[in-house]
């Protein structure tokens, strides 16, 4: 799974914490991506959506819309497994833009969410080491 799905009056939100360079077509520019997804602290998690999912796009539409919001993360590309986060509500949703990877400016959406729970200090330490090879 990848990015987002809805399903009747729930959405699923699927957010990989490191990104890492991509082996496809979606070579990022200087080989990272730079969107902003990360923990504020326990409670708060920002979030930028794919390039190209601006405030107004039917995508976005569907993440604000659904009644409810389910966060799904895990550590790497190297991992196979999501950890369920938990149900959320969007404190906040503005258009902003992105550079794709042929220098072009394009929509995203950055959104600051509460979790309705707080995350287990374990795993948010966990999500958030940094990476060793």
């Amino acid at each position: 799974m990848y990015g987002m799905k809805r399903i009747g009056d729930d959405v699923f939100i699927f957010i990989t914490y490191h990104k890492e360079e991509s082996q496809d077509e979606k070579n990022y520019v200087e080989g990272k991506p730079d969107y902003a997804d990360a923990f504020e602290d326990d409670l708060i998690f920002k979030w930028d959506s794919q390039i190209g999912k601006g405030l107004d796009s039917s995508y976005m539409k569907d993440v604000l819309e659904a009644e409810r919001k389910h966060l799904f993360v895990k550590k790497s590309d190297a991992e196979t497994s999501f950890y369920y986060m938990g149900q959320f509500d969007v404190l906040e949703a503005r258009n902003a833009q992105k550079e794709d990877n042929h220098g072009r400016m394009q929509p995203i959406t950055k959104v600051t969410m509460k979790m309705h729970r707080a995350v287990r200090e374990d795993l948010l330490r966990y999500l958030q080491s940094h990476i060793t090879a």
